[in-house]
């Protein structure tokens, strides 16, 4: 299951990256009138920067200002100038692109020049910006949303570029208010970068600063507004952001800002539209039917989930203000499919339905940095599921169609959530399963034969938030790619190349454990010769479940080299995370062929 895209994440990159030096030359290119007549003033200050060897692109200034009004509207505007240093630069770096929604935007407005080292000024030609659909990574999604893009003039090696982006809303985002987080750095060389907030002084600003130990805001106040000037100078390039970080690590410098007054206000005002939404009597039919001999509230929801899981594909349709407004139950049903907050509302309507509390609640999901706790506002949530409150809390979440009641998908787990009702006041953290929840127990028999390779029968059980990855992965019986990956494992794992009967229980069925059965003949991993017969176990399969650098010796690692520019990794410098706790299980049983009798087992050793 991949995070919906049900809400806009509000993310702008201030990309910051010094070079070594300035000029002794006062003229800096951020002191100059932006698109100013004369060129020649602008491409002298940017080369008066002198960055280190190998650089691409050095970017001498960007600038980000957001200017909200008394209804939480805003205009946004995007300024960047920089130098181009190589043929890769000019290649990587040759166009302009920003994505919008008309549902609350205006078209955006871009200009662009291109300096070249003749002085000479080419100008962005409007005709040649395009306004298209915006493609989506998941194509699983559909929607209305704009991207403008424009080829820039005469770009090449030595050529310095001035652009300039104006986004103005016409409706906000969310009334309540919105969390925007403006990343700082770039993995180029920046020399200065601000970021300028603007809003009434009624607006409750808040912000935090994330990796920036430097950085002193600048607050002033006049005629009833407020204005914020957080300003930055050279960074060094960025790195690559680590994998596996701890999700309260932030992956590169950010200011993170918000303008909502409280979580409470921000839940009630969601709560409301799925309220609104959540309507039961277009499924009590339904539901009635679902339910019916069941009798406690376990046995109901699991009903509602595995019809949800058969009946309603993940789908997203999100024209207009659906990006964040959830579609109707009897729309959902009607077209059986919806995104994550389609089917989470769906979901609610379905429960409380069957007589029981439900609660859509807001999270972003995945590995990546969470939402900020102490910045209220829509904006960082990319997810919606559903939060059952009672003795024992129930969270579900209707996109993973293969899990089952009491299984979160590991994205969703330890993350801060919303949950959008009246009462709350605060994000709270969903609960992550242990390393017992998350087992595969896979019970290993071998068959040693009178003479030659063995039979070898392997029994899976998946439990946790391995069990709907089985799921999804067998769900078709007579799947090709699934019997050429277990033909593969067996290969590697018990040296057989022929593959016998597979059986799993039924995928679609969540009312039972799923159990997966394989058999691999003349598996070479146990030989039985004239007066002797052994088996091997091949130890480091255990690991497989861990990332591949843990699964190295450590000096193996540290000589890893960087595989996009071939020099020596670097040492890591944050905490190392793995993405849930789990427990791979093995039970092994040997049967020896007639007139073999086992030897003693050896001593336990320590390790």
């Amino acid at each position: 299951m991949l995070p919906c895209r049900a809400f806009v994440v509000l993310c702008v990159w201030l990309f910051v990256l010094p070079s070594e030096s300035i000029s002794s030359d006062n003229t800096r290119a951020w002191d100059i009138p932006r698109f100013s007549a004369e060129g020649r003033t602008l491409y002298k200050a940017a080369s008066s920067v002198t960055p280190k060897a190998g650089t691409d692109v050095v970017v001498l200034d960007e600038e980000e200002n957001y200017v909200f009004d008394a209804d939480g509207k805003a205009i946004r505007t995007h300024y960047l100038v920089y130098k181009v240093l190589t043929q890769k630069g000019s290649e990587g770096w040759d166009d302009i692109s920003l994505g919008w929604e008309p549902w609350h935007e205006e078209r955006p407005t871009v200009r662009a020049r291109v300096i070249t080292p003749d002085n000479v000024i080419h100008a962005l030609d409007p005709k040649t910006v395009t306004d298209s659909p915006a493609r989506d990574d998941n194509n699983k999604t559909y929607g209305d949303g704009r991207t403008l893009r424009a080829p820039l003039p005469a770009i090449a090696p030595e050529s310095v570029v001035e652009e300039e982006e104006i986004s103005k809303e016409r409706a906000p985002f969310f009334g309540a208010g919105v969390v925007v987080r403006n990343y700082f750095g770039r993995l180029v060389p920046v020399q200065s970068s601000k970021l300028v907030l603007e809003a009434p002084d009624s607006m409750p600003l808040r912000y935090v600063l994330q990796m920036l130990p430097d950085m002193k805001p600048q607050k002033t106040e006049a005629s009833g507004r407020v204005r914020i000037v957080f300003e930055q100078g050279p960074m060094d390039a960025l790195d690559e952001v680590e994998d596996y970080l701890p999700k309260e690590i932030p992956g590169q410098p950010q200011v993170a800002f918000s303008t909502g007054a409280s979580w409470q206000g921000v839940a009630e005002g969601y709560g409301q539209i799925i309220d609104e939404k959540a309507s039961q009597k277009d499924v009590q039919s339904l539901v009635n039917g679902l339910v019916e001999g069941k009798t406690n509230r376990e046995e109901k929801a699991a009903a509602i989930l595995q019809y949800l899981s058969r009946e309603v594909r993940y789908t997203g349709v999100e024209f207009g203000d659906a990006a964040i407004i959830p579609h109707a139950p009897a729309e959902t049903l009607k077209h059986k499919y919806g995104d994550c907050k389609d089917k989470a509302t769906l979901a609610v309507a379905m429960l409380r339905a069957a007589g029981i509390p439900s609660f859509v609640a807001l999270l972003n999901a995945g590995q990546r940095h969470d939402a900020e706790a102490e910045l209220p506002g829509m904006g960082l949530f990319d997810h919606a599921i559903v939060y059952v409150p009672g003795n024992q809390d129930l969270w579900i979440d209707p996109t993973d169609e293969y899990a089952r009641l009491g299984q979160l998908p590991q994205s969703d787990q330890g993350r801060l959530a919303l949950i959008a009702r009246a009462e709350s006041s605060e994000l709270v953290a969903i609960p992550e399963a242990s390393s017992r929840d998350n087992r595969v127990v896979e019970k290993r028999e071998f068959y040693l034969a009178e003479n030659g390779p063995a039979r070898v029968v392997e029994t899976t059980e998946p439990h946790g938030v391995f069990e709907s990855g089985f799921r999804s992965a067998y769900a078709d019986a007579d799947d090709k790619d699934s019997r050429k990956d277990l033909k593969d494992y067996i290969g590697n794992e018990y040296l057989s190349e022929k593959l016998g009967r597979i059986n799993r229980s039924d995928p679609a069925d969540l009312s039972k454990q799923l159990q997966l059965v394989i058999e691999a003949s003349e598996a070479k991993r146990a030989y039985t010769g004239l007066d002797s017969a052994s088996a091997a176990i091949r130890l480091e399969s255990l690991f497989y479940r861990l990332p591949n650098e843990l699964q190295q010796r450590e000096k193996e690692a540290e000589k890893g080299a960087d595989a996009t520019t071939d020099k020596p990794k670097k040492p890591r410098t944050a905490d190392y995370q793995l993405p849930e706790a789990f427990v791979n299980e093995w039970r092994y049983r040997f049967f020896p062929p007639l007139g073999f009798q086992a030897k003693p087992l050896p001593p336990r050793v320590k390790i």
